[in-house]
């Protein structure tokens, strides 16, 4: 389950996942992301996750997916969460794709949006 915030605006975009994301869950954000992308040029993403969600595996294929097409559209993107795991897959992510992954405790969603939002004139 998901939800857009609303401190969404423009190229930023964030959601609050939880428990389960289903194939369809994650194929609606995506197409989001997608068309924010198209209205905008590029997306920055914010995700924040109070809990590790459980992904359906279906959804899996669609994130692949979408990153294979649009991973060089997003410039920044901030995980939000209180999890090792987490805060491990944002830093290994950083390192190995070309989009900037930043990890943010839960306590810091304000820096994570804030984060997001600098040089956005860039």
């Amino acid at each position: 389950m998901y939800e857009k915030l609303d401190r969404s605006s423009g190229r930023v975009v964030g959601y609050r996942v939880r428990d389960e994301l289903s194939e369809a869950d994650v194929e609606a954000m995506l197409e989001d992301v997608g068309e924010t992308i198209r209205e905008e040029g590029s997306a920055r993403v914010l995700v924040y996750m109070p809990t590790v969600p459980v992904p359906d595996v279906d959804a899996l294929d669609e994130d692949v997916g979408f990153w294979l097409q649009h991973g060089d559209d997003v410039e920044k993107y901030a995980v939000v969460g209180d999890n090792r795991l987490l805060e491990w897959v944002t830093g290994l992510e950083d390192r190995v794709t070309g989009v900037d992954f930043e990890y943010f405790d839960a306590a810091d969603l304000d820096d994570a949006w804030a984060w997001l939002r600098e040089d956005e004139s860039a």
